[in-house]
């Protein structure tokens, strides 16, 4: 048995999460990693696009509708971003990496990452 996932790295999204005000107000860059997993024998047996997952389509839906998200913490945005990919592919499992490039403490200039797994039944 071989286990296959897709991974797409390095999503840029904009949204407006964060517990300052101004992060609210403004929006910032978070970088997300993501990694599905399905039935891909199909598709790889018979190269049928259609038995793939479009994630041309995904990355296009998440940047739509990051720009319409406000909350205060990466744990509800990533939440919100696991609900989008559940609600548009049916998938067996995703994860996630969610990162916030730039948050705002004095002295720190890293970044902060939640890791989230989805596993459907």
């Amino acid at each position: 048995m071989m286990e296959t996932f897709l991974k797409i790295e390095d999503i840029k999204l904009w949204a407006r999460v964060g517990v300052l005000d101004e992060e609210r107000e403004l929006g910032q860059l978070f970088v997300l990693d993501i990694f599905l997993w399905t039935d891909f024998e199909k598709c790889t047996i018979n190269d049928d696009i259609e038995k793939t997952i479009d994630y041309s389509k995904l990355v296009q839906i998440l940047k739509d509708q990051s720009k319409k998200i406000y909350c205060f913490t990466i744990e509800k945005y990533s939440n919100e971003i696991l609900e989008i990919i559940n609600q548009e592919f049916k998938l067996s499992k995703v994860k996630i990496i969610l990162t916030k490039c730039n948050p705002p403490i004095t002295g720190f200039d890293g970044k902060v990452s939640i890791v989230r797994i989805l596993e459907n039944n």
